[in-house]
């Protein structure tokens, strides 16, 4: 267990007093990946990105457009849950479930990038 996950078990286990209002994200450790599973993954969100820009009517704008917008959409996510491994497997998932729902000759990207989020989250 790492410091402040450390920490957090303590305060939780001192009552509901002394818990701080972000014990939640301790509940939803179990999902986030760790450091060198979320370096492969973010592979996989450009490769979807990618595809996602490639399959635009205009590849040569698509492209960097769906790169910036991934950008965005990151540090947005991780802005509104306020902690950024958090907000980065939300991404992974979110770039993912895009790439499925609007690719229709690579939506086995998007899936799989879907499937290898969920599972590097729950092994690492």
């Amino acid at each position: 267990m790492t410091g402040a996950y450390w920490a957090l078990g303590v305060l939780a286990a001192l009552g509901s007093e002394a818990v701080p209002s972000r014990v939640w994200l301790d509940r939803l450790a179990f999902v986030v990946p760790g450091g060198t599973a979320t370096r492969w993954l973010l592979l996989g969100d450009l490769a979807c990105l990618l595809a996602l820009g490639w399959a635009a009517r205009g590849p040569v704008i698509g492209m960097p457009l769906a790169l910036g917008l991934g950008f965005v959409a990151l540090n947005l996510v991780s802005m509104a849950v306020t902690d950024f491994y958090l907000g980065l497997a939300l991404f992974h998932v979110a770039v993912g479930g895009t790439a499925a729902a609007v690719l229709r000759r690579a939506r086995w990207l998007g899936l799989g990038l879907l499937g290898l989020a969920l599972a590097l989250g729950i092994a690492t």
